[in-house]
């Protein structure tokens, strides 16, 4: 069920700034939850492997292109005519529209910093993320193509933030910690699973429980 748009924002952008902070929120948690799997030890890729490699090998390229590519579209330009587009760009101009040139203005050298983080992240969004470019996807087949550095997606999503909280601040006085969404499950929930699942097969092969303790309790397999 949607929220209640926030009357403390400007008529025009509430609708903005809802879906574009439901998104910048999501985009947080996307990223937590890579971190969490992929960027907290090795032991936890090991398991994450030894319980299923290729599924783990997908997984973790699905999400770091996620991440870049939702960065890109959200830094991407308003767009305009019949072709308008749901970014920071948007939410300036429609701030403008609204007589609102204090935090418009204010925004300015916020997105300026955010984009020009975003530069690398924008590249391979339209190379070979979300577009096959002919010679970028050839040479890769004899030169990988270098994948984001965490401080660099770090270094954008900090920028994004100072831009969000730059426009909250001035009609709340308040902030968002995005960085610190808590989800009710995430990585470390499938961590826990998969180390219990490991437990349970080294219990089995010790003799602890037996071998078809799994086939009794769930005969049609799950």
């Amino acid at each position: 069920m949607p929220q209640p748009l926030d009357s403390r924002f400007p008529k025009a952008v509430r609708e903005l700034w809802a879906s574009l902070s439901a998104d910048v929120v999501w985009l947080h948690g996307r990223w937590i939850i890579y971190r969490q799997l992929f960027g907290t030890n090795k032991e936890r890729v090991e398991l994450l492997n030894e319980s299923a490699g290729t599924v783990t090998w997908i997984l973790q390229n699905l999400l770091l292109h996620d991440v870049q590519l939702s960065l890109s579209k959200i830094g991407d330009p308003a767009g305009g005519g019949g072709r308008q587009n749901l970014t920071l760009r948007r939410l300036q101009l429609a701030l403008k529209d609204a007589g609102e040139h204090e935090v418009a203005d204010k925004m300015e050298p916020l997105l300026a910093a955010f984009e020009s983080s975003c530069e690398k992240v924008r590249h391979r969004r339209n190379k070979w993320i979300a577009h096959n470019d002919l010679l970028t996807k050839l040479s890769a087949r004899a030169t990988p193509l270098a994948g984001p550095s965490r401080d660099e997606i770090e270094g954008a999503l900090v920028a994004l933030r100072e831009v969000m909280n730059c426009v909250e601040l001035h009609y709340t006085e308040s902030q968002t910690a995005y960085e610190h969404f808590v989800m009710n499950e995430d990585g470390e929930h499938l961590v826990a699973a998969l180390a219990r699942a490991k437990r349970y097969r080294e219990l089995v092969a010790e003799g602890g429980i037996p071998r078809d303790d799994f086939r009794r309790r769930f005969p049609g397999g799950v």
